[in-house]
Formats: C-alpha cells, sequence, structure tokens
C-alpha cells in the first residue's frame, strides 16, 4: 500500500490582495463637503445692520420662524434700512407696499421683520409700526437675540 499524497501547497493559488484602510478618498470627500458648506454660506444674502443691537428674548418659538422677505432695520440713532439700504421713513410705505404689490403677483404672503436696535426708543419703533399698520401689512415679525 504505497500512497501518494500530493505536496502541501503553502502558496496561496491567487495572489492577495491587500486590504488596508485609505484615507485618501475621505479626505477627498470632506474637503469636497468643506468648499460646498463654505460657498453656500458665502451665497446666502442677509440684509442685517451690524449697527443694530437685538434685545434679548427667552421665546423657544423664534428658532421656527420662516425667514423674512423684507427686512426693516431700525438703527440706534433711528435711521432705518430695509435690504441694506438706508431710508426715510417717509419712504418706507413705498418701499414696503412695492414688496406687497411684487408678493402678490407671484401668489406668496409678504412677511415684514423688523430689528428695532434695543437702544431705540419705542417712539421710534411705534412709527414704523404705524406705516406697516398704514399700508394694512397682514403680518410683522419681531426679532430678537435669544437667551445668552
Amino acid at each position: 500500500m504505497n500512497e501518494t499524497r500530493g505536496a502541501l501547497n503553502f502558496v496561496p493559488a491567487e495572489p492577495r490582495t491587500d486590504h488596508r484602510f485609505r484615507v485618501a478618498p475621505l479626505v477627498d470627500i470632506v474637503f469636497l463637503l468643506i468648499c460646498f458648506f463654505m460657498l453656500t454660506s458665502q451665497l446666502i444674502q442677509s440684509h442685517k445692520d451690524p449697527e443694530v443691537e437685538l434685545p434679548i428674548m427667552t421665546s423657544p418659538d423664534a428658532a421656527k420662524e420662516v425667514p423674512a422677505e423684507v427686512t426693516v432695520n431700525l438703527r440706534p440713532d433711528g435711521a432705518l434700512s430695509v435690504g441694506g439700504r438706508r431710508i426715510v421713513l417717509d419712504d418706507l410705505a413705498g418701499v414696503l407696499t412695492a414688496h406687497l404689490a411684487r408678493a402678490r403677483r407671484s401668489g406668496e404672503a409678504v412677511r415684514v421683520v423688523v430689528r428695532a436696535d434695543r437702544r431705540q426708543r419705542f417712539a421710534r419703533l411705534d412709527e414704523v409700526l404705524d406705516v406697516c399698520r398704514s399700508i394694512r401689512l397682514p403680518q410683522i415679525i419681531f426679532r430678537a437675540r435669544g437667551d445668552e
């Protein structure tokens, strides 16, 4: 009984592939995401006046509001700016009426945001609100900072 057995082969028939974790594609994807978010954040235009200091508000519902179409900034010196452009109180009704007419043509609701500086007197804010009431704005939103 002479059996012939084949020799044991310890070398695999196919070459082994290296299963290392490759970092380069991951870095590329993260870099592309960072570029995307940087570009989109630069494209968002905000008409916030840096001179206006908002009062502090503690309501949790303020974060859920829809962004406004028209922003009226009431600066500490009493000056007004709408959409980044300084205007006088007499022109505010015309500017807001133009926004209201444009929104009605497109079928949207006009939302006006009033950002009044906390150092501003209420009498000046009341003048702005009188203009808003005189043109019958359907919605006015007041902006304030969250509790810090």
